[in-house]
């Protein structure tokens, strides 16, 4: 896709936003997480919910980005050319990027780990950016969505250093320097996943909570749309790729020798 066709887009998605954020204004608002439709996993009392509960809203979104992302990798791989068309182009750049990252933080070995981070940020940046289209909602907003992306890439930062250094190597090194900062090595890798958690979580939730009161100042025009288009195109974009690398960053320090 050439820039002028990309600067149309844009163009053609501001103004719908407009539009929209003008004739829907009660729509702008952030959900009571409190009071979100869920689908209960147990039997419970009537608008009673628990612990074991999903946000509708959350699950709809990602089967949403689940969708596209098959779709797309379909469409790309079903009749591959040796002059590639748009989509197998766009899905073969961000393979040759995640590739030479890859190899570059991890070596040859770490090509092993290139499907699931090219996966990770496909379906963060997918998730963050989905918010600029009117009516959809980033899944990402809720913490679940960044604690579960977490919990998977430390799974896979501790199965690797395990299964380089072995069981025993991997725990004496909480030991180091000295057996009294094992406490705090421990502490430290939970901070670990709390921070990447929660830093793509508090970007998401934080750039919607400033629409939404930058577009009750500003009865809702164009600043608002503008901003709804930039943190969920530029910082959604960024926001998934620190994830990323992030992620790609643990796995290299928990296989080093």
């Amino acid at each position: 896709m050439t820039g002028k066709k990309i600067l149309i887009l844009a163009g053609v998605i501001l103004i719908v936003e407009i539009v929209l954020l003008m004739v829907f204004k009660q729509e702008m608002s952030l959900p009571d997480f409190q009071d979100v439709p869920k689908w209960n996993l147990v039997k419970t009392a009537e608008n009673e919910t628990t612990f074991l509960a999903l946000n509708k809203v959350t699950v709809v979104m990602m089967l949403i980005v689940d969708v596209l992302i098959i779709t797309m990798a379909y469409l790309a791989t079903r009749s591959l050319r040796q002059v590639p068309g748009k989509i197998q182009s766009f899905f073969e750049i961000i393979v040759d990027l995640f590739s030479d990252l890859v190899t570059q933080t991890l070596g040859e070995n770490g090509r092993r780990h290139l499907p699931m981070l090219g996966s990770l940020f496909l379906f963060l940046w997918i998730s963050n950016i989905i918010g600029s289209i009117p009516f959809a909602e980033e899944p990402t907003r809720d913490l679940n969505v960044p604690i579960g992306h977490m919990l998977a890439v430390l799974t896979v930062v501790h199965f690797e250093a395990i299964r380089i250094k072995g069981l025993k190597a991997y725990l004496m090194s909480y030991n180091e320097p000295f057996i009294v900062m094992m406490p705090l090595n421990v502490i430290g890798e939970i901070a670990k996943g709390v921070s990447l958690a929660f830093r793509l979580f508090g970007n998401i939730l934080g750039g919607a909570i400033i629409v939404m009161v930058i577009s009750y100042l500003a009865r809702y025009v164009v600043l608002p749309a503008g901003l709804n288009m930039f943190f969920g195109i530029f910082v959604g974009t960024i926001q998934a790729f620190v994830f990323t690398m992030l992620g790609m960053t643990y796995i290299a320090v928990a296989i080093a020798d």
